[in-house]
Formats: C-alpha cells, sequence, structure tokens
C-alpha cells in the first residue's frame, strides 16, 4: 500500500507525462456512455457476476446429484470448490462492480477506463475457468486466481488516494487483505491443508458480512425512507451504530481463533443478533412491501439475524451449523448482493429507480424461496438437507438466469439519460 501512495504522489515532470500520457491512450474522445459494458465497473462485473451465480451454482448441483467431475474439484476438492468459488469468485465480482460504481461518485474520478474493466473482467473470467483445465500445474492456477483481487485493489486505491477520501481508505485495506488471504488459501491448497484453506474462506466470508452490515448502515435507511410512495424518517440509533463494529470484529475473530471457547463467540453472536434486530427495527415502515427494491433489502439483512440466532443455537445443536452457514450465504449475501445489483444497475443506467422492473418481485421471491428450503424446512424436518440443497439450488439457478437475462440490455446500451457511466 505505501508503493501505492508513493505512486499516486509523486510530482515529477516525467511522473505527471507517462500518467497523463496512459490515460489519453486508454480513454478515446467519446464520452464513456457509448462503451456500453465496460464503461463504469458495474456493467461488465455484475454481468460475470451474475453469470457467476448461475454457472457456479449449477455445476455443483451437476457434481452433487450426477457426480460430474471437473479438474477444478481435484485442485480444490469439492466443498472447497464450492466454497472458493462463491466467496473469492462471485461475491468478489459483486463487490468489485460496487466499488468501482461508488468510488467515481465519492472521489469524482475515473477507477477504471473500457480498457482497465475490459483486463479486469477478463481476468475474473480466467481465474474461473483456469481450474477446469486438466493437468494444468497448480501454481498456474493459483496466480491466474490471485490476479483479480491484485488489480481490484489497485484500481480503487489510486482514485482514493489521489482525491484524498481517507474516509474509505479502509476499503483497500479490506479488499488487499481479502486478496493476500486468497494467495494463501493457494498456498495451503498447494501443500496439502485443506482444512486451513477452507477456514481462511470462512474467514474472508464473515468480513464480507462486516462489509455488508457497514455498507448497509450507511445506505438502507436513505433507501428505504426514499424508496416508498410517503417519505418517513428511517431511525438511526448512534449507540448501536457505535457498537455494530467493534462487536462484529470481535465476533469474526473469537468465532475464527477460539471456535472451542463457545460461551465467548456465542456470546458475540447473541450481543450481534440484538443490535442488528434493533437496528432493523429502526429503518422498518410497512410501506416498504409496496416496492420490491426497498424489501428486498430488509428481508436480506432479516436472514442477517436469523443466520445469527441459528449460529447461536449451534452452542446446543452443532449440526445447525450448515444451515446456519447457509441462511448467512443464501440468505443474507446472495439476496443483499442481488438486491444491490438491481437497484445499482438501474440507477447508474439512467433509469427510473420506482419504475422497476416487474420481474424484480418473482426474482427476490426465488431466493428468499431458496433459502428457505436449504435451512428452514430441514430445520423443520419437512426435507432432507441433500433434497434441501438440490431445490435451493434449483430455485437459486433459475432466480439468476432471470436477473440476467431481464438485465442484460441494461448492462450493455448507454445510459437513457445520455450521462456518462
Amino acid at each position: 500500500m505505501d508503493s501505492i501512495i508513493f505512486l499516486t504522489q509523486v510530482k515529477t515532470p516525467f511522473f505527471n507525462r507517462y500518467y497523463n500520457a496512459v490515460m489519453k491512450n486508454l480513454q478515446s474522445d467519446l464520452p464513456r456512455s457509448h462503451y456500453g459494458l465496460f464503461a463504469l465497473g458495474f456493467r461488465s462485473l455484475f454481468l460475470l457476476a451474475g453469470l457467476g451465480g448461475f454457472a457456479l451454482i449449477l455445476a455443483w448441483l451437476l457434481y452433487q446429484h450426477h457426480g460430474v467431475m471437473f479438474a477444478g474439484l481435484s485442485y480444490y476438492t469439492p466443498n472447497l470448490w464450492h466454497a472458493h468459488e462463491m466467496v473469492f469468485g462471485y461475491t468478489m465480482a459483486v463487490i468489485g462492480g460496487f466499488l468501482l460504481t461508488a468510488i467515481v461518485n465519492w472521489t469524482r474520478r475515473p477507477t477504471s477506463t473500457p480498457l482497465t474493466l475490459a483486463l479486469l473482467s477478463f481476468i475474473w473470467i480466467m481465474g474461473r475457468l483456469v481450474a477446469f483445465i486438466p493437468s494444468i500445474p497448480g501454481w498456474l492456477v493459483a496466480f491466474v486466481d490471485s490476479l483479480y483481487l491484485i488489480m481490484l485493489a489497485v484500481m480503487i486505491a489510486i482514485p482514493l488516494i489521489q482525491a484524498g477520501n481517507k474516509r474509505n481508505y479502509f476499503m483497500i485495506g479490506l479488499v488487499s487483505l481479502f486478496a493476500i488471504i486468497n494467495i494463501t488459501v493457494h498456498g495451503a491448497i498447494l501443500s496439502g491443508e485443506y482444512g486451513w484453506a477452507r477456514s481462511l474462506t470462512n474467514f474472508v466470508f464473515y468480513w464480507v458480512l462486516l462489509l455488508i452490515v457497514v455498507m448497509a448502515g450507511r445506505v438502507f435507511p436513505m433507501f428505504s425512507q426514499n424508496g416508498v410512495p410517503e417519505r418517513y424518517v428511517a431511525k438511526r440509533y448512534a449507540n448501536i451504530e457505535l457498537m455494530i463494529p467493534p462487536m462484529m470484529i470481535a465476533w469474526i475473530l473469537t468465532l475464527s481463533l477460539a471456535p472451542q471457547m463457545t460461551w465467548l463467540w456465542g456470546g458475540f453472536t447473541l450481543i450481534n443478533m440484538v443490535l442488528h434486530g434493533i437496528r432493523l427495527y429502526g429503518w422498518y415502515n410497512h410501506q416498504i412491501w409496496l416496492k420490491p427494491l426497498v424489501w428486498v433489502l430488509h428481508i436480506g439483512y432479516l436472514m442477517l439475524i436469523i443466520g445469527f440466532g441459528l449460529m447461536f443455537a449451534m452452542i446446543f445443536k452443532p449440526g445447525f451449523y450448515y444451515l446456519a452457514l447457509h441462511v448467512l450465504t443464501i440468505g443474507c449475501l446472495g439476496i443483499i448482493t442481488v438486491g444491490m445489483m438491481t437497484r445499482v444497475s438501474y440507477g447508474h443506467s439512467g433509469r427510473n429507480l420506482h419504475n422497476p422492473p416487474k420481474l424484480l418481485g418473482p426474482i427476490f421471491g426465488l431466493l428468499v424461496l431458496s433459502v428457505i428450503v436449504r435451512s428452514i424446512l430441514p430445520l423443520l424436518g419437512v426435507l432432507s438437507h441433500f433434497n434441501g440443497m438440490l431445490i435451493s439450488g434449483g430455485l437459486w439457478v433459475l432466480a439468476f438466469l432471470l436477473f440476467v437475462i431481464r438485465y442484460i440490455p441494461v448492462w450493455f446500451k448507454p445510459r437513457e439519460d445520455g450521462q456518462p457511466g
């Protein structure tokens, strides 16, 4: 990071001439809106996230139900491949698209050019495909898959540091942390330490939950009160907002570093459940049910609270682990990321957020059904875990297929209002 800061702060004639020449070559005189898919980060990366959410789970279902094998399973092992690809593949594409779009608003500086965004997207694709190549050396899989997060960290660091946007420097640190841990995961795999690789992958997922919580605190109240027919004031409790980040970090660290101390991480789990429950209650208004773009965020956040409840129950019923995990992954991560991708894509392409696609309700409904079938019905004894997984996966795949089909024109076409982006 120090080297990035140095490069962005150097004030020499040579550096200025070099930087200006590169940027001039990478950008044409056309407005960026004319580039379509590579005009802004959300476009190509949300498309890849949508395709990844569809294809990665479909491949997982084919393996689970039909025993279809592919090269990546021998490098990662099946369960680790599934976890790694949903965390470092799907989720990091969403995070990349969100950050490269949001930082433009935060800094008033470009985060990419069509060329750099196309290169970043290509690197993400290769990171997913490289493990499918038979007999490819493991070190090459590790190298290719590690490139995406390294490049993303650099792309978000430059505008943030140039603009002096210190409030969001932690985003640089977080993406850099993800990059370092992904490299470490591959190091563990190459050393045969698959359990360590899985623990590190889970560790990153917990930090993604923290990122969701921080992002939700910033924008969910605004989206809620502005997105309903009659504007209301979403309540925010200052003391709760101050407590949530350190309590989330305490939960992550105790669960990851001291899982045997159930009373410790269990206590932090219960505290987080209460804090997030109070937070969500303050944001709530009965009008949210009239707007899918609003209620999807509330349902996703509710899944975080339910997930914490099941995590606490694990102290007494360790078998609840996978039920709790999938409430947090499908329910919280999946529902909120799709909810945010649909909103960001529509809003940042110059479309009317008060008149979103009618297909959003069914898409969100399929995801809610997916988490119910995966975790709630098996908990109640209505479905077996295996059948719940298969049906849930099918609902997820269908939801993502509809999402991609409906949003392809949004990602490929220029902004409707003619503005850059």
